[in-house]
């Protein structure tokens, strides 16, 4: 865990640039944005020290000033991260160069590492990549399952029927037995039938019959 304290750092700014500043170092690693792959790589601040302090790289993105005679971390410099137009994350570095100069390195030209060395879309900016744009995504849902078709009362062929046959076609049918005329005597059979055979009808609908005995 690093010990961050408040320490005055002057800071130059980018060494392509030529121009100095004497503003303090405020934990962050600031540069212009980077507009193509000839634009510079390397940015350098120069770390004001005190009497007892010394600048020490940490690993490739982590350098820090120590107490010598303590040989503890007075305070941590973390490498800026970067981030391409389209979010990519831009690989950045730390070193130190000279023993008060640290130097950021924004690695855009050798390409996305995550993305095969792809070119980086410029301009290449300071902080953290959000990755990657926008995607479309297509999710296959399961059809949509339709409801059965609503019965209907779709008219059998009564001819020849007894009225009990009839009866049970007809509520098979989701019909019903409607008025009967004729001769309604043992054996009589279905001779005429007043909706017309095969017609579809609302469930329930009566169809008529007349029945005469053979």
């Amino acid at each position: 865990m690093f010990l961050i304290a408040v320490l005055a750092l002057s800071v130059i700014a980018p060494a392509a640039a030529g121009a100095e500043t004497t503003s303090p170092y405020a934990g962050l690693m600031s540069f212009q944005a980077i507009q193509g792959a000839e634009e510079p790589e390397e940015f350098s601040w120069e770390v004001k020290l005190d009497e007892g302090e010394e600048l020490r790289l940490i690993d490739d993105t982590h350098a820090g000033v120590y107490w010598v005679e303590t040989d503890t971390l007075a305070m941590s410099i973390v490498a800026q991260k970067a981030h391409d137009s389209e979010g990519s994350t831009v690989p950045t570095t730390v070193a130190v160069t000279q023993s008060n100069l640290i130097t950021l390195t924004v690695h855009h030209r050798a390409g996305n590492p995550a993305a095969g060395g792809a070119p980086f879309r410029y301009p290449v900016t300071q902080g953290v990549g959000y990755e990657g744009g926008f995607q479309t995504i297509h999710i296959s849902m399961p059809p949509t399952e339709q409801a059965p078709p609503a019965p209907q009362c779709t008219v059998p062929d009564l001819s020849g029927r007894t009225l009990q046959a009839a009866r049970k076609m007809l509520d098979r049918a989701h019909c019903a037995l409607g008025p009967i005329r004729g001769e309604r005597s043992r054996g009589a059979r279905v001779v005429r039938q007043y909706r017309a055979v095969g017609k579809s009808l609302p469930v329930g609908t009566e169809v008529g019959v007349k029945v005469l005995r053979p």
